[in-house]
């Protein structure tokens, strides 16, 4: 059997790498064509799902710290250390200019990401301990304070996505905030994990060296492990391919099961 993702708990699977994009890429992104999206400092790269450079982009003095390009008409980019977003449209043209996070009273933006209920998007404001939604005139919509559970000064959140009607916030050491898209906050889910993801109904959590599987139907709890690349810092799951970002490049293959 060969998968992208694994559902079967219990069962033998290995990773087998089929491509390797090297570069020292600070992120990356696939979006639902198969098009990747690679940064490296201020350049974005895209290339088709054969793995041909369509577009680059030099964006000067924007440096992505996530990019996300799920959304078949938009990448959104967002650079921490500016407190900006901007988005890309398929020809990695900038849409509408750098927007400035703290001018719209987010006074620290720590981490950004799409929203799939209508034309929106989640940012985290770590000053006021809020998460808030904002539509494409860059007006709140939706607002979630007090979350004071998911800051210390030692582990701060560190990825935030959307995915299968439920928001996820990690926060290393802690554990996976699980918000539903209205930013209500749901549960804590205790894992110690480095990198999340999201798969029809499962959340994916990476740590050292296995992703463990949490399905979003069952309470969130537990229903596998499976290997992982060495030294994988992000990764990315679609029905026919598996991910996985490293500081040497972007490895790319699939799941199979190991013969007894």
């Amino acid at each position: 059997m060969v998968t992208g993702i694994i559902t079967y708990a219990g069962t033998n699977y290995s990773f087998v790498e089929t491509k390797h994009i090297s570069g020292k890429f600070n992120a990356f992104s696939v979006d639902n064509f198969g098009r990747i999206y690679l940064v490296e400092d201020d350049i974005v790269v895209q290339l088709s799902k054969e793995y041909d450079t369509i577009f680059t982009t030099s964006l000067k003095t924007f440096f992505p710290y996530s990019i996300e390009s799920r959304k078949s008409f938009r990448s959104l980019l967002f650079d921490i250390d500016r407190s900006t977003i901007l988005f890309l449209d398929n020809t990695l043209t900038n849409i509408q200019g750098d927007i400035d996070l703290v001018q719209l009273n987010i006074q620290q933006p720590v981490l950004a990401c799409e929203s799939f209920n209508g034309n929106t998007f989640w940012v985290l404001d770590a000053a006021n301990m809020r998460l808030v939604r904002l539509n494409d005139k860059l007006e709140f919509i939706n607002q979630t304070e007090n979350l004071i559970h998911l800051f210390d000064s030692a582990n701060e959140p560190a990825q935030m996505l959307e995915s299968n009607d439920f928001v996820y916030i990690l926060v290393p050491e802690k554990g996976v905030a699980v918000f539903d898209v209205f930013g209500t906050f749901i549960k804590l889910v205790e894992v110690n994990g480095k990198s999340i993801a999201g798969f029809n109904r499962f959340l994916l959590v990476a740590k050292e060296n296995e992703i463990e599987v949490f399905d979003s139907q069952n309470l969130f709890l537990s229903s596998g492990a499976y290997p992982i690349p060495e030294e994988s810092t992000s990764f990315y799951f679609t029905q026919q391919l598996s991910y996985f970002l490293t500081d040497k490049g972007l490895k790319i293959g699939r799941f199979i099961e190991k013969e007894e």
